[in-house]
């Protein structure tokens, strides 16, 4: 679905991707994905977070771990949990990664 996935968002939003395969997007860009995939009954199944390095290189480092999969939830209770928490993680990641030059990305994943 990946890919699939990426292709459903409008390229306002995709063009940010810094991968063909999946949804990996900077803060504002991976809420407004969440907002597109809830508008449109699309369940949001988790997230990871993603680490670009200042030479380019992305992983997983000491990025946010993410969330456990929502299969469960519906559209809207996995859209506000993943918004809730990628906040939260965003912050926090960002006060411990004060002086870091790296970007934190973030990784959406979704049903079919």
């Amino acid at each position: 679905m990946s890919e699939k996935a990426i292709a459903s968002l409008p390229e306002s939003i995709s063009k940010h991707s810094i991968s063909k395969n999946e949804i990996v997007l900077p803060l504002g860009q991976a809420l407004l994905a969440i907002d597109h995939f809830e508008s449109y009954g699309v369940l949001v199944l988790g997230w990871e977070g993603w680490v670009k390095d200042i030479a380019g290189r992305v992983g997983h480092s000491n990025a946010p771990q993410g969330t456990n999969s929502l299969e469960n939830c519906s559209v809207n209770e996995a859209a506000e949990f993943c918004r809730k928490t990628i906040l939260q993680e965003s912050e926090l990641w960002h006060k411990q990664n004060s002086a870091s030059m790296d970007t934190l990305y973030f990784c959406i994943t979704v049903g079919s």
